[in-house]
């Protein structure tokens, strides 16, 4: 009879294979790992390749979607924002629509109406409390102002106060739920050629977007009642009546200014669009918020900003400045000592006096023209006194203390250009 192995060799048996099996599925295990991290090697290094050669619309082709439209905002690549639906429109559409959903609500219409005159435009909310900006000549028409929401709520509103130099106003409505305010952007990080949008209401169709870019910047347009309005956004986005008072967007619905005045040489509505900064929007809102005014002081004097053509005909020895053409008789820039000229000269359409004092620098900030000279009076007062350093007959001179006067529409037509 032959004898059986023990159990304790058996088992042993036993253990020794199932030892040997795992051996041997992880040798297979990592010999599969070690093979597919090859083959992901490999991949990465062909789609780097793709990639630089290609760029990301080429990986995206490879994978089976081809892409009209890339969008690089600041926080990289815009992908699959949306989800798969934002495949049904190019990157370019998603921008617009999405600026639009996030920022009309924000804009109102704006009905200004009295006996003799009625007008319309429209406006931004910039407070959740009420608060809402507009051009001053949208609500110039007085009498009763009556503000329209997207969603066809009417509220009457009232006038806070208007800056018609600048052109702008802010109104107040009062309503039971809190408004929604846009956000800002300032307009100091505006390039030539970036992309806007206006919202507004063009010949009375409400809530229309318009896109362009930024054309210019810091551009100077004088209005029809002879002021002149500085730094202004030159834009190419279609603008028309009923625009006025309106947003200007950045691609982010971000508001950079204020829609205010459209330039055209044939009479017609269509012609070169500008928008004030929304920084000197939100100074000046403020202001008047605030005050229920803004008040600028200014020299009471007649001037002209210097350019080649006088400095040449009058041979003047600097090339860039404010000449002082007349001084309001007994004011307080006669009193001070500053000088007009004496020789009557043809202007254009204007009678300008050559030989007065050039203005260089006002308290030591340094005057090439108007530009300048706006910037420095914008945070002064009537109640100010300022150093002027002025050329006279070759010679320059400060003549110290000149007490300024209250900034009004009409002794800013005094400014020639």
């Amino acid at each position: 009879m032959e004898s059986r192995p023990p159990l304790s060799r058996i088992i042993l048996a036993v253990c020794l294979a199932v030892v040997v099996v795992a051996v041997l599925v992880l040798l297979s295990l990592w010999t599969i790992r070690i093979s597919q991290e090859k083959r992901s090697d490999e991949l990465r290094r062909e789609l780097e390749r793709i990639g630089m050669e290609g760029g990301e619309r080429a990986l995206l082709a490879l994978g089976g979607y081809e892409v009209d439209d890339i969008f690089y905002s600041d926080e990289g690549l815009l992908l699959f924002e949306e989800g798969s639906q934002s495949w049904r429109y190019s990157a370019d559409e998603m921008q617009n629509i999405k600026v639009y959903e996030k920022c009309a609500g924000s804009v109102v219409e704006i009905y200004a109406s009295s006996e003799l005159s009625s007008s319309m435009g429209c406006g931004v909310v910039i407070t959740s409390d009420g608060y809402i900006v507009t051009n001053t000549h949208v609500v110039s028409a007085g009498g009763k102002l009556t503000v329209k929401f997207l969603y066809g709520d009417e509220l009457e509103a009232s006038l806070v106060g208007s800056d018609p130099i600048t052109d702008i106003a802010v109104i107040k409505v009062d309503c039971d739920e809190a408004l929604i305010p846009l956000s800002f952007m300032s307009a100091d990080e505006l390039v030539v050629g970036q992309k806007v949008m206006a919202i507004g209401s063009p010949y009375g169709y409400s809530w229309s977007q318009s896109v362009g870019t930024v054309a210019a910047l810091e551009r100077t347009v004088t209005g029809s009642e002879g002021i002149s309005l500085s730094g202004l956004i030159q834009t190419d986005a279609q603008i028309n009546p009923g625009n006025s008072g309106g947003p200007l967007l950045d691609a982010k619905g971000r508001m950079v200014g204020l829609v205010t005045a459209i330039y055209s040489t044939s009479g017609s509505a269509q012609g070169i669009s500008f928008a004030i900064p929304v920084d000197t929007v939100i100074d000046i809102a403020g202001r008047i918020i605030r005050d229920g005014r803004v008040s600028r002081g200014t020299l009471d004097i007649l001037s002209v900003e210097l350019n080649p053509m006088i400095v040449d005909y009058a041979q003047l020895p600097v090339g860039e400045g404010i000449l002082i053409s007349q001084v309001v008789p007994a004011g307080q820039a006669d009193k001070a000592g500053l000088k007009g000229g004496s020789v009557r000269t043809a202007y254009g359409s204007s009678v300008i006096y050559l030989g007065g004092d050039i203005i260089t620098a006002l308290d030591g900030v340094p005057i090439t023209g108007y530009n300048d000279y706006y910037a420095f009076m914008a945070d002064t007062s009537s109640t100010d006194k300022v150093d002027v350093t002025v050329i006279r007959n070759g010679a320059r001179m400060t003549i110290r203390n000149v007490q300024l006067v209250e900034q009004t529409v009409e002794n800013m037509r005094w400014l020639i250009r």
